[in-house]
């Protein structure tokens, strides 16, 4: 099976390994809290919303499903209780928002299977079967994302003859973000109560932007040059869903409508990605028009002025790259030169039995995760199979899900048995995310743009797409009823996600548009910031006024 290339692999996750745990340094007692001690900091946390935004109006009692830490790295990660409310006589809703029931926090577990062993045969030294798991389902979505799903992403480039930064900032973007997706709306289906958190917001915000945009710097393998156009395309719909979301969270609570008007904003966002490449060129024209005329204006009369004929790329001057490449995918709509990064060595997953000793145990090892992904997903690297890459793609998404299912719950397993969540919680979550994997594998093979609008996108789509779509089917489903938010903090929420995206901005402008280790060490840095900040607010050691 010399095709899987398991040597890069290991790599791959040797570095990400050690970066999570750089990072878990940073969590304090509140991350590895007693499950006593996160229901009381749970109650803490609801005892300040508003009892007249209650929306605990659903026939079956069930209670409303809430993300309130920063520190979730990741949208899909509930390896921790999520709150529930124990409201025995729900009150349905008056039109005033005025009779619904107060809150009373308490610790559930998410839904899990029942585990073969019980806690006392866990603590025996059975739970190294489930650490053993969680290792290897990593093994195996790094498998999934570099074999199958990454290669489909390139068949898509050539089929809509689209660049990495578009293919990024959607199939990519999209992709990654619906396993999570389509659990919340299985969640909000299945009777659970829903009350939205700005805060969960923030904590994917903050673990993209900065934690996953920084590792793809650190472990690229060159310097990548970042394009001017489509960091500014993607921000500035990011800021401008922010300010509506914001707005429309000010209240307390979210209508239908209002869902809708953010839905349609996502939609507007796709179509501007369709017509990328001529918004790029009407920017362009209209900004060379801009620079020649203020250029003249300042020129004394009598001097000669000179203006050059070659048209600059958006990103200026290509430098050289620190290894001696010349490589700048900014801006690019050479499509072969895109593909041919993402297909790079292309070779069809073979099964056939290797040489030497040192690949046959790596076969061994991970024939239980090819073998079902070599039956059940059609390898695109193959030219024959290059017509299913619809296939490919929608499979590898639902392989992804799984896999990030099983490390929640073998994960919530080990933290069961040692009755603690800690840093290792936090590591696992790290480890775990797609986004993280594909990202780093994505800006290996030379795409800082693709890395980078990815993860930009895919926080567009949890704000005006993901986060809309599951309130209004909430709405729908209970009579259009309004959807509450939990606003306590809204304003140091607010202030810190624009002051973390300010410190993005700011970092890639003064190291001139690259992706170095630098540009890496200073936003893992900044994600380290925000991680203590986090805790701060969370422990009461930093209080809102709002």
């Amino acid at each position: 099976m010399e095709s899987t290339r398991t040597r890069p692999q290991q790599l791959i996750l040797v570095k990400i390994f050690f970066s999570g745990i750089f990072l878990c340094t940073s969590c304090n007692r509140t991350v590895g809290a007693e499950p006593t001690d996160i229901g009381k900091i749970a109650d803490r946390s609801m005892a300040g919303f508003p009892d007249k935004y209650s929306t605990s109006s659903t026939p079956d009692n069930k209670g409303p499903e809430t993300d309130s830490s920063f520190l979730d790295p990741i949208k899909h990660t509930a390896l921790h209780s999520s709150l529930e409310t124990s409201t025995s006589d729900p009150v349905p809703w008056d039109g005033n928002m005025t009779t619904a029931a107060p809150f009373q926090g308490r610790c559930v577990n998410m839904t899990y299977p029942k585990d073969l062993f019980s806690i006392e045969d866990r603590r025996r030294g059975w739970v190294v079967l489930h650490v053993f798991g969680i290792i290897y389902v990593f093994v195996s979505l790094l498998t999934v994302c570099d074999q199958f799903f990454v290669p489909s992403l390139g068949v898509i480039m050539e089929t809509l003859a689209i660049s990495d930064d578009v293919v990024g900032a959607s199939f990519m973007a999209v992709g990654l973000s619906l396993p999570w997706f389509c659990v919340k709306l299985i969640q909000v289906v299945s009777g659970h109560n829903l009350i939205l958190a700005f805060d969960s917001v923030i904590g994917s915000a903050a673990f993209r932007m900065l934690f996953v945009i920084g590792t793809c710097a650190l472990f690229s393998g060159k310097v990548l040059p970042l394009a001017r156009w489509p960091f500014f395309r993607d921000l500035s719909f990011y800021v401008l869903g922010l300010i509506l979301l914001i707005q429309f969270f000010l209240d307390s609570v979210v209508m239908w409508w209002e869902n809708v008007i953010l839905v349609t904003f996502y939609a507007l966002y796709v179509i501007f990605l369709k017509y990328n490449a001529q918004a790029e060129q009407m920017l362009k024209t209209r900004f060379q028009k801009n620079k020649r005329g203020v250029t003249v204006s300042f020129v004394t009369e009598g001097e000669k002025v000179a203006i050059p004929a070659v048209e600059e790329d958006a990103q200026g001057p290509v430098d050289c790259d620190e290894g001696g490449g010349n490589e700048d995918n900014s801006g690019s709509n050479d499509t072969k030169l895109v593909q041919s990064k993402l297909l790079e060595d292309a070779e069809p997953l073979s099964l056939r039995w290797p040489d030497t000793r040192q690949k046959q145990a790596t076969y061994v090892f991970l024939l239980p995760v090819i073998l079902p992904l070599w039956l059940t997903v059609p390898d695109v690297r193959n030219q024959k199979a290059r017509k299913l890459f619809v296939v490919t793609y929608l499979v590898s998404i639902v392989w992804i899900g799984v896999f990030c299912y099983l490390v929640m719950w073998w994960a919530h397993q080990v933290f069961e048995t040692f009755g603690v969540a800690g840093p290792i919680q936090f590591l696992v979550a790290v480890m775990s995310s797609p986004d993280l994997i594909t990202s780093v594998i994505v800006a290996q093979k030379g795409l800082g743009d693709m890395a980078v609008s990815s993860n930009v996108s895919s926080n567009i789509f949890n704000i005006i797409a993901s986060l809309p779509i599951e309130s209004l089917l909430y709405s729908f489903i209970h009579g259009f009823l309004p959807v509450a938010v939990r606003t306590d903090g809204l304003l140091c929420a607010t202030v810190l996600l624009f002051v973390m995206l300010l410190a993005v901005v700011i970092s890639i402008i003064s190291l001139k548009w690259k992706m170095k280790k630098l540009f890496g060490l200073t936003l893992v840095f900044f994600y380290g910031v925000f991680v203590v900040i986090s805790v701060m607010m969370t422990i009461a050691a930093i209080k809102c006024p709002m």
